[in-house]
Protein backbone atom coordinates (compact mmCIF):
# COMPACT_ATOMS: atom_id res chain seq x y z
CA UNK A 1 0.00 0.00 0.00
CA UNK A 2 1.55 3.46 -1.17
CA UNK A 3 1.81 5.42 1.99
CA UNK A 4 -0.36 8.31 2.70
CA UNK A 5 2.54 10.93 2.37
CA UNK A 6 3.58 9.82 -1.17
CA UNK A 7 0.09 10.48 -2.11
CA UNK A 8 -0.50 13.90 -1.16
CA UNK A 9 2.66 15.16 -1.70
CA UNK A 10 3.03 13.15 -5.30
CA UNK A 11 3.28 16.85 -7.22
CA UNK A 12 5.69 17.97 -5.60
CA UNK A 13 8.51 19.05 -7.83
CA UNK A 14 11.99 19.79 -5.93
CA UNK A 15 14.38 19.34 -8.66
CA UNK A 16 15.45 15.65 -7.64
CA UNK A 17 13.77 12.79 -6.61
CA UNK A 18 15.59 12.54 -3.70
CA UNK A 19 14.36 15.14 -2.01
CA UNK A 20 10.68 14.06 -2.87
CA UNK A 21 11.46 11.10 -0.87
CA UNK A 22 13.37 13.02 2.30
CA UNK A 23 10.20 15.54 2.24
CA UNK A 24 7.97 12.48 2.16
CA UNK A 25 9.62 11.14 5.11
CA UNK A 26 10.05 14.10 7.12
CA UNK A 27 6.41 14.88 6.75
CA UNK A 28 5.65 11.51 7.89
CA UNK A 29 7.84 11.67 10.82
CA UNK A 30 6.52 14.92 12.20
CA UNK A 31 2.73 13.83 11.78
CA UNK A 32 3.00 11.06 13.74
CA UNK A 33 4.58 12.49 16.56
CA UNK A 34 3.36 16.23 16.44
CA UNK A 35 3.98 17.36 19.79
CA UNK A 36 7.60 16.21 19.76
CA UNK A 37 10.67 18.10 18.54
CA UNK A 38 12.53 17.18 15.55
CA UNK A 39 15.45 14.98 16.59
CA UNK A 40 12.52 13.06 18.47
CA UNK A 41 10.73 12.59 15.73
CA UNK A 42 13.24 11.83 13.59
CA UNK A 43 14.62 9.31 15.36
CA UNK A 44 18.50 9.74 15.01
CA UNK A 45 21.09 12.08 14.61
CA UNK A 46 21.25 11.58 10.71
CA UNK A 47 17.75 11.82 10.16
CA UNK A 48 17.71 14.88 12.15
CA UNK A 49 20.62 16.04 10.12
CA UNK A 50 18.71 15.73 7.61
CA UNK A 51 15.91 17.55 8.15
CA UNK A 52 17.80 20.17 8.78
CA UNK A 53 19.67 20.21 5.60
CA UNK A 54 16.61 19.83 4.01
CA UNK A 55 14.96 22.85 5.63
CA UNK A 56 18.32 24.44 4.35
CA UNK A 57 18.56 23.51 0.66
CA UNK A 58 18.51 26.30 -1.40
CA UNK A 59 17.05 24.40 -4.77
CA UNK A 60 13.38 25.11 -3.58
CA UNK A 61 11.01 27.60 -1.74
CA UNK A 62 8.39 26.51 0.89
CA UNK A 63 5.88 27.45 -1.71
CA UNK A 64 6.82 24.50 -3.89
CA UNK A 65 5.95 22.03 -0.93
CA UNK A 66 2.82 23.95 -0.52
CA UNK A 67 1.55 23.66 -3.97
CA UNK A 68 1.96 20.10 -3.83
CA UNK A 69 -0.45 19.93 -1.20
CA UNK A 70 -2.79 22.03 -2.66
CA UNK A 71 -2.82 20.72 -5.90
CA UNK A 72 -4.04 17.35 -4.04
CA UNK A 73 -6.56 19.53 -1.53
CA UNK A 74 -7.62 20.71 -4.90
CA UNK A 75 -8.68 17.37 -5.56
CA UNK A 76 -10.42 16.67 -2.66
CA UNK A 77 -12.81 19.47 -3.30
CA UNK A 78 -14.07 18.63 -6.88
CA UNK A 79 -16.02 15.52 -4.98
CA UNK A 80 -18.23 17.95 -3.08
CA UNK A 81 -21.03 20.68 -4.47
CA UNK A 82 -20.14 22.90 -1.91
CA UNK A 83 -17.05 23.47 0.44
CA UNK A 84 -16.30 26.07 2.87
CA UNK A 85 -13.00 28.05 2.48
CA UNK A 86 -11.90 29.36 5.96
CA UNK A 87 -9.70 32.01 6.58
CA UNK A 88 -8.08 32.52 9.84
CA UNK A 89 -4.53 34.34 11.03
CA UNK A 90 -2.73 32.37 13.44
CA UNK A 91 1.25 34.25 15.51
CA UNK A 92 4.35 31.60 15.14
CA UNK A 93 6.10 32.55 18.66
CA UNK A 94 9.85 32.24 18.28
CA UNK A 95 10.57 34.99 21.04
CA UNK A 96 12.89 31.82 22.84
CA UNK A 97 14.95 31.45 19.74
CA UNK A 98 16.83 34.61 19.98
CA UNK A 99 19.45 33.18 17.39
CA UNK A 100 16.50 33.43 14.94
CA UNK A 101 16.95 35.93 11.70
CA UNK A 102 14.19 37.47 10.11
CA UNK A 103 11.34 38.06 12.96
CA UNK A 104 9.03 40.78 13.88
CA UNK A 105 6.62 41.45 16.19
CA UNK A 106 3.42 39.68 16.90
CA UNK A 107 0.36 40.42 17.66
CA UNK A 108 2.76 41.69 21.28
CA UNK A 109 5.15 43.77 20.58
CA UNK A 110 7.20 41.98 23.14
CA UNK A 111 6.86 38.50 21.02
CA UNK A 112 8.91 37.80 18.03
CA UNK A 113 7.77 36.32 15.31
CA UNK A 114 5.84 35.65 11.90
CA UNK A 115 1.98 36.15 10.89
CA UNK A 116 0.14 33.49 9.45
CA UNK A 117 -3.08 33.64 7.30
CA UNK A 118 -4.37 30.53 6.24
CA UNK A 119 -7.24 29.69 4.00
CA UNK A 120 -8.42 25.92 5.05
CA UNK A 121 -11.35 24.12 3.11
CA UNK A 122 -13.48 22.03 4.67
CA UNK A 123 -16.58 20.09 3.24
CA UNK A 124 -20.11 20.91 4.87
CA UNK A 125 -19.98 18.01 6.85
CA UNK A 126 -16.76 19.48 8.42
CA UNK A 127 -14.34 16.82 6.55
CA UNK A 128 -10.69 18.70 6.19
CA UNK A 129 -10.15 19.15 2.64
CA UNK A 130 -6.88 20.89 2.70
CA UNK A 131 -5.15 24.15 2.52
CA UNK A 132 -5.25 26.21 -0.78
CA UNK A 133 -3.24 29.63 0.42
CA UNK A 134 -1.43 30.32 2.88
CA UNK A 135 0.71 33.77 3.26
CA UNK A 136 3.50 34.17 5.83
CA UNK A 137 5.32 37.16 6.70
CA UNK A 138 7.13 39.19 9.49
CA UNK A 139 6.14 42.63 10.81
CA UNK A 140 8.05 45.29 10.80
CA UNK A 141 9.00 47.01 14.18
CA UNK A 142 8.76 50.36 12.52
CA UNK A 143 4.80 49.51 12.24
CA UNK A 144 3.80 49.21 15.55
CA UNK A 145 1.05 51.66 16.81
CA UNK A 146 0.31 52.74 13.65
CA UNK A 147 -2.93 50.13 14.12
CA UNK A 148 -4.15 53.97 15.50
CA UNK A 149 -3.86 55.69 11.86
CA UNK A 150 -5.76 52.38 10.47
CA UNK A 151 -8.43 54.96 8.78
CA UNK A 152 -6.04 57.14 6.97
CA UNK A 153 -4.67 53.99 5.13
CA UNK A 154 -6.23 52.03 2.40
CA UNK A 155 -6.49 48.33 2.71
CA UNK A 156 -4.04 47.76 0.15
CA UNK A 157 -1.46 49.07 2.37
CA UNK A 158 -2.64 47.62 5.38
CA UNK A 159 -2.46 43.79 6.68
CA UNK A 160 -6.20 43.48 5.92
CA UNK A 161 -5.68 43.14 2.58
CA UNK A 162 -4.76 39.44 3.36
CA UNK A 163 -8.74 38.73 3.48
CA UNK A 164 -9.21 39.74 -0.18
CA UNK A 165 -5.81 38.06 -1.40
CA UNK A 166 -7.31 34.53 -0.34
CA UNK A 167 -10.54 35.60 -1.26
CA UNK A 168 -9.12 35.94 -4.62
CA UNK A 169 -7.10 32.91 -4.70
CA UNK A 170 -9.95 31.10 -3.44
CA UNK A 171 -11.95 31.94 -6.45
CA UNK A 172 -9.41 30.96 -8.78
CA UNK A 173 -8.65 28.23 -7.76
CA UNK A 174 -11.93 26.00 -6.91
CA UNK A 175 -13.40 25.31 -10.26
CA UNK A 176 -16.17 27.41 -11.14
CA UNK A 177 -19.05 24.51 -11.22
CA UNK A 178 -18.56 24.02 -7.27
CA UNK A 179 -20.21 26.06 -4.57
CA UNK A 180 -17.20 27.77 -1.99
CA UNK A 181 -18.82 30.19 0.95
CA UNK A 182 -16.14 32.36 2.04
CA UNK A 183 -15.66 32.08 6.32
CA UNK A 184 -13.50 34.65 8.22
CA UNK A 185 -13.80 35.75 11.80
CA UNK A 186 -14.86 39.65 13.21
CA UNK A 187 -11.35 40.53 11.97
CA UNK A 188 -12.18 39.57 8.29
CA UNK A 189 -15.50 42.00 8.75
CA UNK A 190 -14.15 44.63 6.15
CA UNK A 191 -15.69 46.87 3.68
CA UNK A 192 -13.63 46.18 0.32
CA UNK A 193 -14.02 42.13 1.44
CA UNK A 194 -17.96 42.71 0.85
CA UNK A 195 -17.00 44.79 -1.83
CA UNK A 196 -14.74 43.01 -3.64
CA UNK A 197 -15.74 41.63 -7.46
CA UNK A 198 -16.96 37.81 -6.87
CA UNK A 199 -17.70 34.89 -9.10
CA UNK A 200 -21.11 33.37 -9.29
CA UNK A 201 -20.09 30.27 -7.39
CA UNK A 202 -18.71 32.70 -4.61
CA UNK A 203 -19.85 33.78 -1.27
CA UNK A 204 -18.63 35.55 2.24
CA UNK A 205 -20.03 34.51 5.41
CA UNK A 206 -18.50 36.48 8.81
Amino acid sequence: MERWASVELQHAQLGDSRRKKRLVKIVEDLASQPGESVPQASGNVAATTAVYDFWNSRYFQPQDIRTAHTISTIERIKQHNTVLAIQDTTDLDFTGHPATIGLGPTDHSSLLGLKVHSTFVASTQGIPLGVIDQQVWAREKETIGIAKQRRQRETKDKESQRWLDAATVTQRVIPPDIQVVTITDREGDIYDLFAMPRTENSEIWI
